[in-house]
């Protein structure tokens, strides 16, 4: 697991998977936002992620693939789940950036790597009951 504070105003918003937890088929992206300030309206975050692959395939230096980026938000609870990444084999670490349009945005984010079967590959959002 990682936790890095991200900033809409920063230049650099990357937070990277811990490597020390080994290779995962997915990872699950947590944001937690504070209360927003006055009549601001609540962010959406552009979210990509690159991969970074080790495969004796690929030859023996490690391949970075970026996955098409998705947009989250806005969020309805404090800490919410709001994506997974997805990819068919073992991802040696999983580098995710974020950037919004909103006006002084910030959250904290988790990544959270796993294994499971996958058949699919990408960045999938996980919507909330509010949107219609």
């Amino acid at each position: 697991m990682s936790v890095a504070e991200i900033n809409s105003e920063s230049k650099h918003n990357v937070v990277e998977s811990d490597p020390q937890f080994g290779p995962s088929t997915h990872c699950v992206v947590i944001i937690e936002q504070p209360p927003l300030m006055g009549d601001e309206p609540p962010p959406q975050w552009r979210v990509s992620a690159t991969l970074t692959l080790r495969d004796p395939v690929f030859g023996k230096e490690a391949l970075l693939a970026t996955l098409p980026t998705v947009i989250v938000g806005p969020l309805i609870q404090k800490r919410q789940v709001v994506a997974m990444a997805k990819y068919p084999s073992p991802v040696e670490r999983w580098t995710f950036r974020f950037s919004s349009d909103a006006g002084r945005a910030t959250a904290r984010v988790w990544l959270h790597p796993g294994n499971s079967p996958v058949t699919e590959c990408g960045i999938f959002v996980v919507k909330h009951g509010l949107e219609g």
